[in-house]
């Protein structure tokens, strides 16, 4: 099982709770950050409607990670970090898989019939309308995806 190490900090006067989870590349890790993220929203008294869309934009990401990261199997692992601020929800998932930008991927054609429509995408689709913000960055052989959430 992976680790994780909560923390609460500081952030210019505001209390902010951090912790940094190393998950396997296994879906199955995936409740071990539901768990978390319920419990913080939870605490912060963060509304359901907005706890639901955390754990959607974390499953698809998350998952995607275990699932096309590593196509040559193995385990492996990557570190997703969540920090609840006062105002913002941030986790920031980095892996060592193959290189991959979700803010590149094209959107998936909704208005095609469901018969012609691509498999894939509608995932990447949905974090990009329920997350405030997604960044991508490819540092030092990691891909590394920053989802943000405006609280208020």
């Amino acid at each position: 099982m992976g680790s994780e190490s909560p923390s609460i900090q500081a952030v210019g006067c505001i209390m902010a709770e951090q912790a940094t989870l190393v998950l396997k590349n296994d879906a199955s890790e995936l409740e071990r950050v539901m768990s978390y993220v319920s419990e913080l929203c939870v605490q912060k008294s963060i509304p359901p409607d907005i706890e639901y869309d955390l754990n959607l934009a974390l499953d698809e990401m998350i998952t995607n990670v275990a699932k096309h990261a590593y196509p040559k199997g193995g385990e492996h692992r990557f570190t997703v970090q969540v920090t609840m601020g006062e105002n913002e929800f941030v986790a920031r998932i980095e892996d060592d898989g193959i290189e991959f930008d979700p803010t590149q991927y094209p959107n998936p054609d909704l208005d095609a019939p469901l018969e012609e429509r691509k498999e894939g995408g509608l995932g990447i689709y949905l974090v990009r309308q329920i997350m405030t913000s997604i960044e991508y960055q490819h540092l030092r052989g990691k891909n590394v995806v920053t989802l943000r959430k405006k609280l208020s």
